[in-house]
């Protein structure tokens, strides 16, 4: 996964691996917050006792912060982007064109959460997903 980033992303991930002690995986701006991706089993540090790098974090760089474990497996990496939300099941499939689809199965109070907060969690869920799994589609279903 070959990645461009600008200045002010190098300066995002300059900032955080400084003040966490953490490298990031990817990082980029998602409308009024900034979005870390970190390597699986580092998110605790990232965070720090009781938040407190990010909250450096979020103090220097005036932006809010959101973290995201990395995985290599795709359904797992969903699970870690809308976390805390449990959706009933996460699953992939091909469908008869060949497009591999990741299927992500809510009940209805769940997916007007997803879909209020599409316009972030949502777009972000896609964004992601495009960025790390190129491959792969995202489809949310009532279960």
């Amino acid at each position: 996964m070959k990645l461009k980033i600008d200045n002010e992303t190098f300066r995002y991930l300059s900032v955080f691996g400084t003040l966490t002690g953490v490298g990031a995986v990817d990082c980029f701006s998602n409308g009024g917050e900034v979005v870390f991706v970190v390597e699986a089993g580092k998110i605790g540090i990232a965070v720090g006792k009781k938040g407190s790098n990010i909250k450096k974090v979020e103090t220097l760089l005036k932006k809010k912060i959101r973290l995201i474990e990395h995985s290599q497996d795709a359904v797992s990496f969903i699970h870690n982007i809308i976390f805390p939300l449990r959706p009933k099941n996460v699953y992939i499939s091909t469908k008869s064109d060949g497009a591999q689809v990741i299927n992500i199965q809510v009940d209805v109070r769940m997916k007007k959460t997803l879909m209020r907060e599409g316009k972030n969690l949502y777009n972000l869920l896609n964004q992601l997903v495009s960025r790390h799994f190129p491959n792969f589609k995202v489809e949310v279903r009532d279960a």
